[in-house]
């Protein structure tokens, strides 16, 4: 082998797994409350006085509360009330990358595609709380 197709091996070998490793951004608070108001807030609000629901439940005080047990918000899929999650990051991260593969039969069909904007709405959620 040549130097320069060793050399071109030796990058592509290192390159690949830093391809396929997930990539961490700092949490931006602020951006996420934007892409939530911009992405989220025509089904779910955010806000501490009770109900506000949309067509889906008050994201306010979502970290470590059960899935399915807003009080006063009563259109929870079956598959949801019964998912056994409790919010978490790892568990938003999870459910907004694909709503329907982490929840199957839940009727979340909006996804936050870009990882920055989980990660910045996931911020923003962990801010609204008692």
């Amino acid at each position: 082998m040549t130097r320069s197709i060793r050399k071109a091996a030796v990058g592509l070998m290192i390159g690949v797994p830093l391809l396929t490793t997930p990539v961490a951004f700092a949490a931006d608070a602020t951006n996420g409350k934007a892409v939530f108001v911009a992405k989220c807030s025509g089904c779910h609000s955010a806000t501490a006085a009770p109900g506000g629901a949309v067509a889906g439940p008050n994201m306010f005080s979502v970290m470590g509360r059960k899935a399915g047990a807003v009080e006063g918000f009563s259109w929870y899929t079956p598959a949801l009330k019964n998912s056994g999650i409790t919010w978490n990051e790892k568990i938003l991260e999870e459910f907004l990358t694909n709503p329907m593969r982490k929840v199957p039969g839940t009727t979340m069909a909006i996804a936050l595609p870009d990882p920055r904007e989980r990660t910045d709405v996931i911020a923003y959620l962990k801010t609204l709380k008692k």
